[in-house]
């Protein structure tokens, strides 16, 4: 649930500085349902920038995260698991770069934002370009109708606070707000408009 980490992607974007030889570093911030994934395909698609899903990554080495080894204990939220850092990092030194990375949901505590602030400048990784879809609230109900009511109203209230503090929190941050109501063609316009100007 990318509404958990805003401030942590805003930190990464003031911290990762340096040229774009990798190409760039999206970050797509919003709240649930915002069209963070169908707009990360998008520039994979459009743009063929890799895109890193920590939900895949989970998916994929579920034996690494300590929620799965022993499923009686509730466990430490994969998202948050630590165990997920190097994971992010195999990818990011896997795969081609040069035409740019989009970050789907990591980092999600300050432990794997501070994990890849430290690796982007190691890997001479550009500032990253958060991109804030915007939605309402409503929205946001609207396009989840099987979501658990209660999970998503923790969620909204989160991303709410952090979105708030956002800019006071990171005021250097290459941060742009878009109206995630829109088509999600026009959205993706204004997202290659931004990117095209860097």
């Amino acid at each position: 649930m990318i509404s958990r980490f805003i401030r942590l992607s805003l930190a990464m974007a003031a911290v990762m500085t340096g040229s774009y030889a990798a190409g760039p570093v999206v970050v797509l911030i919003g709240a649930p349902g915002a069209g963070k994934s169908t707009q990360a395909e998008i520039l994979r698609k459009e743009r063929g920038m890799v895109v890193i899903s920590a939900d895949s990554l989970i998916a994929a080495n579920r034996n690494e995260f300590q929620k799965f080894k022993n499923p009686l204990l509730d466990g430490v939220d994969p998202l948050l698991d630590p165990a997920l850092n190097p994971l992010v990092e195999k990818e990011l030194r896997s795969v081609d770069l040069s035409k740019g990375v989009v970050l789907d949901a990591y980092p999600a505590s300050i432990t794997q934002g501070n994990f890849l602030a430290d690796l982007g400048q190691k890997m001479n990784l550009g500032k990253a370009i958060v991109i804030h879809l915007k939605i309402t609230d409503a929205e946001s109900r609207k396009r989840q109708p099987s979501a658990n009511v209660i999970e998503l109203a923790q969620d909204l209230k989160n991303y709410h606070r952090e979105a708030d503090f956002a800019g006071t929190y990171f005021p250097n941050a290459d941060l742009h707000e878009i109206d995630g109501m829109k088509k999600a063609a026009d959205v993706a316009k204004e997202i290659a408009s931004i990117l095209d100007k860097k």
